[in-house]
């Protein structure tokens, strides 16, 4: 994908997702960031959406602060769309739905990727054919 397709992929994917469910979802993550601080009880899935937080650290100041607008903080990438694409990723592989996520992971990973990156890159795909879902 090109870049200027990507950068446009990526505003339109998060004003759809501000204007949507955005407000709701931000402070679900508030909810799971505190309740994983705190070391609380998770549903299965929020503990999937917890190890998410964790593994982006360099969010972790918005999920203390929940602001607004974040991608005005972080150059442009809305941090809560970005861990809900992960967790819908981290989902599929759950429940091994569709099997091809789970295969394709697999292979990546016994050829010694780092599962974050292939994530990241499933990611990709899955966004553009929601983009286009959008359009």
């Amino acid at each position: 994908m090109d870049k200027n397709r990507e950068k446009e992929m990526e505003v339109r994917l998060s004003r759809a997702w501000n204007e949507t469910i955005g407000n709701s979802q931000r402070r679900r993550i508030q909810e799971v960031w505190k309740k994983t601080k705190e070391k609380k009880e998770l549903s299965r899935e929020d503990k999937r959406l917890a190890e998410i937080l964790l593994e982006h650290k360099q969010y972790q100041e918005i999920w203390e602060t929940v602001p607004l607008h974040p991608e005005k903080i972080t150059g442009g990438v809305n941090p809560y769309l970005h861990v809900y694409l992960h967790l819908a990723i981290e989902n599929q592989i759950a429940e091994e739905n569709p099997r091809q996520v789970n295969r394709h992971l697999s292979r990546r990973l016994s050829q010694g990727e780092d599962r974050h990156t292939i994530i990241h890159d499933i990611v990709s795909v899955f966004s553009e054919y929601l983009f286009d879902a959008l359009r």
